[in-house]
């Protein structure tokens, strides 16, 4: 089956502490004073859960490697609240390998149905 994705490099992280960034509640001036409201990190409940990466079209590994582990700015970080995936898998073997040996964890080959990874759903899909 062909999907929108075919010609990009998909990355799968297993994520056990997945959070989700929303508006803090707490906030209520921010439209007084007109700005964004202040965003906060919340758990997501407990379970085993893939973030999907599609990375942009013609991105260097290096800065795919950047985009994704960046301590600060990266999509692991802003996905999730453990240091590292329990497991990396990629449409590119040779990214996917350098992931796995970054954050020592288990490599796995790409299973976009999730059906045989440990069932481990997709809970985002992230662009890089």
């Amino acid at each position: 089956m062909a999907t929108d994705t075919d010609d990009q490099t998909v990355v799968y992280l297993g994520n056990r502490k997945a959070i989700e960034v929303v508006d803090d509640p707490d906030d209520t001036t921010a439209a007084d004073e007109g700005r964004a409201t202040n965003k906060i990190r919340r758990a997501m409940p407990r379970g085993k859960r893939c973030t999907t990466i599609v990375l942009a079209p013609g991105l260097t590994m290096l800065d795919a490697i950047n985009d994704i582990t960046h301590a600060q700015r990266g999509v692991w970080q802003a996905h999730s609240d453990a240091k590292g995936p329990a497991w990396v898998a990629s449409t590119d073997p040779a990214l996917a390998e350098f992931l796995a040996k970054h954050w020592n964890c288990e490599l796995r080959e790409p299973d976009p149905d999730h059906a045989a990874s440990g069932g481990d759903v997709p809970d985002e899909k992230a662009e890089g």
